[in-house]
């Protein structure tokens, strides 16, 4: 256990834009309560967003559910997106010494900032951190005492930082499909395969309102959590529009997909879009998502937990 002593907190300042944010959003609020909590969680969000944007860290204040006049009074949410994961960012009042685990804790948290503030809410002080490597066991409540030094914080996200940054191998999957190169799909780890000559091919997908516009598809194997799936690549076409299908099932004979799976869609850029993630609540069949594309569009596969030896690709259609 790390002694609260040695945490060298950080102090932020908080602009009077900042402010004017959190008070807006706080005072949709019906219960004067729960505006003063969002007040707080959202000055928390902000101070540490803006200390990982001065260390030049990727965060997404798009997605921040806590900015949200609606999400933020039902979840009590206090998460950034930062490098593509989250952090939980706890306010913390004067004379308090531990926090409470707020439910619902996603799959992609690396962790808790307790961010603590004083009377005069234009400075807070980013105490430390507490890492999370398994949600399913998380306390109830954390102590100020158990916090780790913000650097440890700062070296998980410049791993992260990393594995974001490295190229993406870029394929054009659109060729594959069309040309049937078999042997260059096999060199980046997809088998072109044949809906009529596969057996385990998923006939469900042929119905009156999805057509197939061709008979191959890409198909590539991935080793998830101990467990053999098979992620594939399938064009369909609705109302004339070509629909580009993102489809997991795991390989067993009947085995299913866990909960807490998710299978993302992101921008040739990394970002997140409306409808592009599917997540499993309890155990089903398959996880799919649909898209469509302008020509030339490239997106970004992502599956929790991480598939063994992942590397990012961006596919081009």
């Amino acid at each position: 256990m790390i002694n609260k002593t040695e945490l060298q907190p950080v102090i932020v300042t908080l602009d009077a834009e900042t402010h004017q944010q959190a008070a807006s959003v706080a005072g949709e609020q019906s219960n004067p309560e729960i505006g003063k909590q969002i007040y707080l969680n959202i000055l928390a969000v902000k101070a540490v967003n803006n200390l990982l944007k001065w260390l030049d860290f990727s965060t997404d204040l798009q997605q921040v559910k806590s900015l949200n006049p609606i999400l933020s009074g039902v979840l009590n949410a206090t998460d950034l997106v930062v490098e593509n994961k989250r952090l939980f960012c706890i306010p913390i009042l004067p004379g308090k010494t531990e926090f409470s685990v707020p439910p619902d804790i996603p799959e992609n948290i690396i962790g808790f900032v307790a961010v603590q503030f004083e009377q005069v809410l234009d400075k807070a002080k980013v105490l430390g951190y507490f890492p999370v490597t398994n949600v399913d066991n998380l306390p109830e409540t954390i102590g100020l005492a158990q916090l780790q030094p913000l650097d440890n914080l700062f070296a998980v996200l410049e791993e992260l930082k990393l594995q974001n940054e490295v190229e993406a191998l870029e394929i054009n999957a659109l060729e594959l499909l069309k040309q049937g190169m078999n042997e260059l799909a096999e060199k980046f780890g997809w088998l072109l395969l044949n809906k009529q000559t596969n057996l385990a091919f998923d006939k469900e997908l042929s119905t009156e309102e999805l057509e197939i516009t061709t008979d191959n598809f890409l198909s590539k194997q991935l080793k998830i959590a101990g467990q053999y799936f098979v992620l594939r690549l399938i064009n369909q076409v609705k109302d004339g529009e070509i629909i580009w299908r993102f489809e997991l099932q795991n390989l067993a004979v009947g085995g299913l997909i866990p909960a807490g799976f998710k299978l993302r869609l992101l921008t040739e850029y990394g970002e997140n879009f409306e409808k592009n993630e599917a997540v499993s609540t309890h155990a089903v069949e398959k996880l799919y998502v649909d898209v469509i594309l302008e020509p030339g569009e490239g997106l970004i596969w992502e599956i929790e937990p991480i598939p063994d030896d992942f590397s990012r690709e961006i596919l081009r259609f």
